[in-house]
C-alpha cells in the first residue's frame, strides 16, 4: 500500500511548512489519477500517521484530477475518466498526457490566540 508513504511524506512537509503553535485542521492535495491512489486508503494512511503528532485530526481533502489524452492526428487535448479512448476525429490511440501530479494545494490552519498575560486591565 503505497498510500502510507505517501501520507508520512505528506504529514513531514505540513508540518515543515505549518507556523509554529498552528493547529492544522485541514490539508487538500491535488492529485493526477496515474498516481493510483484510493480515497479510502489514503484517508486510514493519514489518520494513521497523524495519530499522536501535531497533525492528529486533521483532514485529508483530495481532489482527483482525471486523466489528460492527446490525439496526434488532430491536436485535441482533453480530460477523460479512462487513460484509452478514440478521439472525435477517429484516430484510435490517442496518448495519457498527464495524470501524475500530487501537490500539496491548502492548509487551513487555526492558530492558537496571543496570551493577555502582562497586559493591564484599565
Amino acid at each position: 500500500m503505497h498510500e502510507f508513504s505517501i501520507a508520512e511524506a505528506l504529514a513531514t512537509q505540513v508540518i515543515k511548512h505549518a507556523p509554529e503553535g498552528a493547529r492544522v485542521r485541514e490539508v487538500e492535495i491535488r492529485v493526477g489519477v496515474m498516481r493510483g491512489l484510493e480515497p479510502e486508503a489514503m484517508a486510514m494512511s493519514w489518520e494513521a500517521v497523524t495519530a499522536d503528532s501535531p497533525l492528529e485530526g486533521s483532514i485529508l481533502r483530495m481532489d482527483i484530477q482525471p486523466w489528460a489524452v492527446s490525439c496526434s492526428a488532430c491536436g485535441r487535448t482533453w480530460t477523460s475518466n479512462v487513460p484509452f479512448n478514440v478521439c472525435a476525429c477517429g484516430n484510435e490511440s490517442p496518448s495519457p498526457a498527464g495524470g501524475d501530479e500530487l501537490d500539496l494545494i491548502s492548509m487551513t490552519i487555526e492558530e492558537d490566540e496571543p496570551s493577555s498575560a502582562g497586559k493591564d486591565d484599565q
